[in-house]
């Protein structure tokens, strides 16, 4: 993808002009790359909460989970390079976490799905080394 692709993808996104089944794991780490790229950590995870839950909200669904957007969110500020293209640093960090299983093994399927890990940070009940 170019940065111009990027930069589509994350105001599609936005404008809720894609359906759910439309938009994947590999997009999401393309928004958050995107959103770490103009702010600090805290001000991204305000972002793309902001923008998944209009997402959701505007597809009538639910879904959203606060665990699982701060765990993504976690491993790619690790993985990002901010000193290369935005393109470059979405090339690494797809290729780094562009399985989207790995989040079980540091999260059991119920703890990640649980009510508590939908509205707030949970810490992982598997692995704690995040």
């Amino acid at each position: 993808m170019t940065d111009s692709e990027i930069l589509t993808l994350v105001e599609r996104l936005e404008r809720c002009l894609f359906s759910p089944s439309e938009f994947h794991h590999q997009d999401h780490l393309a928004v958050a790359v995107t959103y770490l790229y103009a702010s600090d950590f805290e001000a991204a995870m305000e972002k793309l909460r902001t923008t998944l839950a209009r997402f959701i909200a505007h597809h009538g669904a639910s879904g959203y989970n606060e665990t699982l957007t701060r765990f993504w969110l976690i491993q790619i500020e690790k993985h990002i390079d901010r000193t290369v293209c935005l393109q470059e640093s979405v090339r690494r960090v797809k290729a780094a976490l562009g399985r989207k299983e790995m989040i079980y093994e540091f999260y059991s399927r119920e703890k990640l799905n649980s009510p508590q890990a939908k509205q707030e940070w949970v810490e992982p009940d598997l692995k704690s080394s995040l």
